[in-house]
């Protein structure tokens, strides 16, 4: 070995280099940037808080109106309790700061200072699908889109609130679907509903507003968060108009992609629910031919579903609940192949 390449061989790493020049200047410039790392005896474990700090210190140098952790953490923990899923599965997807003009009125709040025409708020968006407000530190949050899919819903409470429609509505749990949740943070302790006789506690109650599709009709419940208290808003079920064609209920969809799963062996992801709507059969095997059952001649009330998986539709017929259901025909679907 040369003398060049034993001088090269003592030089320090150019990249651990410049990691320790700037700890250095860090450790000048902001000593607090050690404060959490001080306390730990571990020269690896100080050196990862080291560049942990310096990360974040960078970040905040370059992005000078990035998000606050405090409103990070609040923002996650609010939404992770409304929908009862580790914050952990929750995600920042986008985020805004915005300016809010304030509204300043003779009994206005005190507190507010309405020499100022403007209010910074953050609007934060969690998994590309919940919008948040928030105050600069994360201390008022306000969820604008309550709506949350189905599959978010609990199914004990899905579950509870199903037989809880079913007995006032008199129909089968089959012939019911739920067509709308939105989260909510119910004022008091009667879910904001009205019950007569009984004194309602002030606090604040987390739980769900569920719709559900009796028929034509709708009906609205009030949930707590588990499902164990469940009121009927009747004031509310009576005002929202009347469904043009009642959703195809629950759980029917996926009887009828397995039975297509095993009749055809295709693979489940690769089906997609193209159309229903409810139908009358003249008899019990609902106008099939290629039954073999003994049919009784009398009218049943179901369902026309149609699959697909882009190149063939499987058409269904179906009784109300799924019990009965055959494959009445499959379509070749020809497309434009410049699409």
């Amino acid at each position: 070995m040369n003398q060049d390449e034993q001088r090269r061989k003592k030089q320090p790493n150019p990249l651990v280099l410049a990691v320790m020049l700037t700890g250095v200047l860090l450790l000048e410039g902001h000593p607090k940037v050690t404060s959490s790392a001080s306390a730990v005896s571990n020269p690896m474990a100080i050196a990862g808080q080291l560049v942990r700090n310096t990360r974040n210190l960078l970040r905040q140098t370059i992005d000078p109106i990035r998000l606050p952790d405090a409103v990070i953490q609040a923002v996650e923990q609010d939404l992770s309790l409304k929908l009862g899923i580790p914050a952990s599965e929750l995600s920042i997807t986008e985020y805004s700061l915005e300016s809010q003009p304030l509204e300043c009125q003779e009994n206005s709040d005190p507190t507010v200072d309405c020499t100022d025409t403007s209010l910074e708020q953050w609007r934060v968006v969690v998994s590309d699908r919940w919008v948040y407000r928030s105050d600069p530190q994360g201390h008022t949050l306000q969820l604008e889109t309550p709506d949350v899919p189905v599959s978010y819903l609990p199914s004990e409470v899905a579950n509870a609130v199903l037989e809880a429609s079913a007995r006032r509505s008199g129909l089968d749990i089959a012939d019911l679907s739920i067509t709308q949740i939105q989260v909510q943070d119910w004022p008091n302790l009667c879910l904001e509903v009205d019950v007569s006789g009984q004194k309602c506690d002030v606090g604040t109650a987390p739980g769900w507003q569920i719709a559900i599709a009796a028929g034509n009709e709708r009906l609205v419940y009030h949930v707590d968060h588990s499902g164990d208290v469940i009121l009927f808003n009747s004031i509310l079920s009576s005002t929202l108009p009347p469904l043009e064609q009642p959703p195809l209920p629950s759980g029917l969809a996926t009887l009828v992609k397995a039975d297509l799963i095993k009749t055809v062996g295709i693979s489940p992801d690769q089906l997609e629910l193209a159309e229903y709507s409810p139908q009358t059969w003249r008899d019990s095997c609902l106008g099939l031919l290629n039954s073999q059952a003994v049919c009784d001649r009398h009218k049943v009330n179901g369902w026309r579903i149609v699959l697909s998986n882009g190149g063939t539709r499987w058409v269904y017929r179906t009784d109300a609940t799924g019990k009965t259901l055959g494959l009445e025909t499959s379509i070749s679907e020809h497309r434009d192949p410049k699409n």
